[in-house]
C-alpha cells in the first residue's frame, strides 16, 4: 500500500541547553492522489517548551512537496531535567485524522549547575563554640550530591557538619547544621572569617562558597572553663597574693585585742576614756594606720565577726586585700583589669536570661545617675550603658583561691552571691560574705557569681564597689 504522505526532518537529532532555540525543517510530500492539507506538531518536548511552525498548514496537490520550518524554544526557569528527549515530528491532515506520520528526533538536553549557598546568621558572637544553619538549593536540572566543608585562614577553627553531604534533586533545597569551635582569645575580641564550600560530586563541577564570621569575646576564666579543664590555659601573671599563715596571725592579733578590752573594762574608769570606745569606726572603713588596738576591741567578738573583718584593710604586705572595683577608667573594663590583685571579672549571660543581653560578657565602670557614685557592673562589650542586670562573675586565679571574702554592693540588700569552691561545691551566700572556715572546708573559693537578690530587688543592677578577701589559710 502506498503511504499517503512522506516526511523527512532535518536535522535528524539535536543537542541543546535550557533556554536554547532549535530549528527543524520538516519536508512533507503528498503521496495521495488528491489535494491534501498538512500541519506539523512536535510531541514529547519538555514542559514549558514552545513551538511555532511556518507555514502552519501546507496545501499540496498529488506528488507535490513542501517544507515547513519548526522553531522550538526550550524553557529557562525552571530548567527542564537533563537527559535525552525523543521528540516526534507529527505531520497530519487537519481534516483526515487517519492520514498522519510521525518521525522521531532525539534531543539531548545538557545538564546545568545552579547551586546556591546561604549561611545564617552571617555573624555569630560567642565564646568557644558557635552554630550556623547552611541552606543549599539546587536550581539546576540534574540531581547532585554536595559535600560541605569550611575553612578559616588561620586554620584555628574546627568544624562539624550535620549531615556532612546533601543529595538534592532538581529544584530542591535542604539544610545542614554547622558547629564551629576555636580557642578562646586571651585579652581582646577575635573575629574569625569562615569560608563555607559546597562541592558537587561531578568531574569539572565548580564549588559554591559562602562566608560567615565567628566573633569570639575574650573570657579568660569561667565556671564552665574550669569545670571542663580549660582553666589550665590561663596565664598566671599576678604576684603572690598572701602568705597562708597570715590569717592565723591576724586571728591571734584579734584575740590579743579582745584580751586588752577585757583588761580595760576591769580597770578604773580613768584608764579607758569612754569616748574612744564609743567612737570606734567599723574596721571595713577605717584605714589600717588609723585603727589602734583599743578601737578594734570595740567590735563584736571574733566568733561573730565577718570572715575577714578582724584583719586590717588594704594589702598589708600580700595578706588581706580590699580592692576598689571602681578604679578603672569609666566604660567597659578588660576582663584582666584586676589580674594583679588576683582575680578576673566578666559577666555571665548564660546564668540568668536577660532580654537583649545574650552577648553581655563584659563589665564596665559607670556612675549612678542619681547619686553620681561609681560602681562596677555587667555590660555589653560595646555599650557600657546596657545589660546591668546580667550576673557578674569574679574568678580568682587558678593557683590562688580565696579564703574568706566580702563584697560591698552599691545598695544594700539588692544582691546575693553564689560561691563555687575548688572541690566544685556550690553554695549560696545572701549576705555577700563567705566565711573563712567554710572556704577552707572546700579548698578555697574558686569564683563567685553576683546576681540580683530574688527576695530583695530583682530588677536592681548588679552594682558593686569593693571586694575584700583573704588568702586561703
Amino acid at each position: 500500500m502506498t503511504l499517503p504522505l512522506r516526511v523527512n526532518v532535518a536535522p535528524d537529532r539535536a543537542e541543546a541547553s535550557p533556554g536554547d532555540n532549535l530549528q527543524f525543517d520538516v519536508t512533507v510530500r503528498n503521496a495521495s492522489d488528491i489535494v491534501e492539507h498538512y500541519g506539523v506538531e512536535m510531541v514529547g518536548l519538555p514542559d514549558g517548551a514552545t513551538v511555532r511552525a511556518e507555514p502552519e498548514v501546507a496545501k499540496l496537490r498529488p506528488a507535490e512537496s513542501a517544507t515547513l520550518t519548526v522553531r522550538v524554544t526550550l524553557p529557562v526557569q525552571p530548567p527542564p531535567p537533563a537527559g535525552t528527549y525523543v521528540v516526534g515530528a507529527l505531520v497530519r491532515s487537519p481534516y483526515r485524522h487517519d492520514v498522519s506520520r510521525c518521525v522521531e528526533v532525539p534531543i539531548q538536553l545538557a545538564s546545568i549547575e545552579q547551586i546556591t549557598l546561604r549561611t545564617t546568621p552571617e555573624v555569630v558572637n560567642g565564646g568557644k563554640t558557635g552554630q550556623y544553619t547552611i541552606e543549599v538549593a539546587n536550581g539546576g536540572n540534574a540531581p547532585v550530591r554536595l559535600y560541605l566543608s569550611a575553612t578559616d585562614p588561620e586554620r584555628r577553627v574546627s568544624t562539624v557538619f550535620q549531615p556532612a553531604y546533601l543529595d538534592l534533586p532538581p529544584s530542591a533545597a535542604a539544610r545542614a547544621l554547622l558547629s564551629v569551635s576555636a580557642p578562646i582569645p586571651w585579652n581582646k575580641e577575635k573575629q574569625r572569617q569562615l569560608t563555607i564550600t559546597a562541592s558537587p560530586e561531578m568531574i569539572g563541577a565548580v564549588p559554591v562558597t559562602s562566608t560567615a564570621s565567628f566573633v569570639q569575646q575574650p573570657r579568660l576564666a569561667t565556671k564552665f572553663a574550669k569545670i571542663g579543664g580549660i582553666a589550665a590555659g590561663v596565664v598566671v601573671l599576678a604576684a603572690a597574693i598572701a602568705v597562708p599563715a597570715l590569717i592565723k596571725k591576724e586571728n591571734d592579733k584579734a584575740a590579743q585585742a579582745s584580751a586588752t578590752q577585757t583588761a580595760a573594762t576591769a580597770a578604773p574608769p580613768t584608764a579607758a576614756p569612754p569616748t574612744q570606745a564609743s567612737a570606734a569606726p567599723p574596721v571595713q572603713s577605717a584605714p589600717a594606720s588609723a585603727a589602734p588596738p583599743v578601737q578594734s576591741s570595740a567590735a563584736a567578738p571574733p566568733s561573730s565577726a565577718p570572715p575577714v573583718s578582724s584583719a586590717p584593710a588594704g594589702n598589708n604586705g600580700g595578706g588581706v586585700q580590699e580592692v576598689d572595683l571602681t578604679t578603672p577608667n569609666p566604660g567597659v573594663v578588660p576582663s584582666d583589669a584586676f589580674r594583679t590583685s588576683g582575680f578576673l571579672v566578666s559577666a555571665d549571660p548564660g546564668t540568668i536570661a536577660v532580654a537583649g543581653c545574650a552577648n553581655a560578657r563584659s563589665t564596665a565602670v559607670v556612675s549612678d545617675p542619681t547619686t553620681g557614685l561609681k560602681f562596677l557592673t555587667s555590660s555589653l562589650p560595646d555599650d557600657p550603658a546596657k545589660c546591668h542586670n546580667v550576673p557578674m562573675l569574679i574568678a580568682f586565679l587558678p593557683d590562688k583561691p580565696a579564703g574568706g571574702l566580702q563584697v560591698t554592693p552599691l545598695s544594700p540588700n539588692t544582691l546575693e552571691l553564689e560561691a563555687v569552691f575548688k572541690d566544685l561545691k556550690r553554695l549560696p551566700f545572701p549576705t555577700l560574705t563567705v566565711p573563712a572556715d567554710v572556704a577552707a572546708q572546700h579548698g578555697g573559693v574558686d569564683q563567685i557569681l553576683i546576681k540580683p537578690a530574688v527576695a530583695g530587688a530583682p530588677n536592681a543592677p548588679v552594682a558593686v564597689t569593693k571586694i575584700r578577701f583573704a588568702p586561703l589559710g
